[in-house]
């Protein structure tokens, strides 16, 4: 079972490795594009997907302080998200995975924080059993897991 993934965003200079996955919560669901960085060890809900899907900050228990392009943010966990992605052959693969989200502390961090979008660190790939395949040079990434017997 392989999901694909593309080599480039928006435009062919900028080489992240990215596709577009639908997030579910126990109040909403979301169409929303992700970024797989392979430099993340968490793996991190933006802050503009999270004030799509409605959650709220109140209820959720602060995490370690997350580093995001040299920045520090206040981090905080939730564990009822649902990552829905399609495989090749068009079968919706879904994958709990609690999630560090980042909320700004002040009217700077916010606009910062508008520009970072959702990251899939290697955290999931390692907990998920997920290998990632990629070849620039092709243009062909996609992330592969055996099927369970």
């Amino acid at each position: 079972m392989r999901i694909p993934l593309l080599t480039s965003l928006n435009q062919e200079e900028m080489t992240y490795l990215n596709n577009t996955v639908l997030l579910t919560t126990p109040r909403k669901i979301l169409n929303t594009s992700f970024i797989l960085d392979t430099g993340s060890p968490k793996t991190i809900l933006s802050y503009l997907d999270a004030m799509r899907l409605q959650i709220s900050f109140e209820s959720l228990p602060k995490t370690n302080i997350v580093r995001i392009g040299g920045r520090k943010y206040q981090g905080y966990c939730f564990n009822r998200l649902t990552f829905c992605f399609r495989s090749e052959d068009g079968k919706l693969i879904k994958e709990e995975f609690p999630v560090c989200v980042i909320k700004p502390t002040s009217e700077k961090e916010m606009e910062e924080l508008y520009n970072i979008p959702t990251i899939i660190g290697t955290d999931f790939l390692k907990e998920k059993k997920y290998i990632l395949f990629c070849d620039m040079t092709n243009n062909v990434a996609y992330l592969e897991k055996k099927d369970e017997e």
